[in-house]
């Protein structure tokens, strides 16, 4: 008789950190911000990290996969800034579509300032390392957590499509200003029009 063929089996292991490990955590992600700040996404790197916080690199890859999981979870603590600032301080506008707009150009200005930073959160967005897909699986996961903060307690009709495309068009204007060094302007014009369209006059 023959044998079956055996069966893969998938483990997940789930690792609880102690408090001064969360703090190494922790300080890793803001040296890494830092040198991306400085220098971009070819100035991250592991033993740079490991130098700042005053530890073995070894220590750094026990937390991190690689530098673009590292990366990755900076961009989802730069995505929760970014939202928190919505709802601190949300955007002017008479329709729901200037406010989302305005929201959006405020964004993509903010990261144009930043190019080092954005750069390097784009390039680590855009990796297939597992680790760095499994922190930060999707751009519209961004885009998302904004609108959704935005849209409140409006309807929205095909709110999923919509966050779709303009996920598509706000990272490629992020592209656009932070890898390429095109005017900001240009790439806010291009997506207040998309959000316009999109939205049309909704309140």
């Amino acid at each position: 008789m023959d044998k079956l063929p055996a069966q893969r089996e998938t483990v997940t292991l789930t690792r609880h950190l102690s408090h001064a490990q969360s703090e190494k955590r922790a300080m890793a992600r803001r040296s890494a911000t830092q040198l991306a700040t400085e220098g971009g996404y070819e100035a991250v790197t592991m033993g740079a990290v490991a130098d700042r916080i005053g530890v073995a690199r070894a220590t750094v890859y026990r937390y991190f996969a690689s530098k673009d999981h590292l990366l990755a979870e900076i961009m989802e603590e730069w995505t929760a800034r970014i939202d928190e600032e919505l709802r601190r301080n949300p955007p002017p506008g008479k329709t729901l579509a200037d406010r989302v707009g305005a929201a959006f150009a405020r964004i993509i200005e903010t990261s144009a300032r930043n190019r080092g930073l954005t750069s390097a959160l784009l390039t680590a967005a855009t990796s297939s390392d597992p680790a760095a897909v499994d922190a930060f699986p999707s751009w519209s996961v961004s885009v998302e957590i904004f609108l959704k903060t935005l849209v409140g307690h409006h309807k929205v009709d095909h709110l999923d499509e919509i966050i779709t495309v303009l996920s598509y068009v706000f990272f490629s204007a992020l592209i656009a200003t932070a890898l390429r060094g095109k005017d900001p302007a240009e790439a806010v014009q291009i997506v207040r029009t998309t959000v316009r369209l999109l939205f049309g006059a909704r309140q």
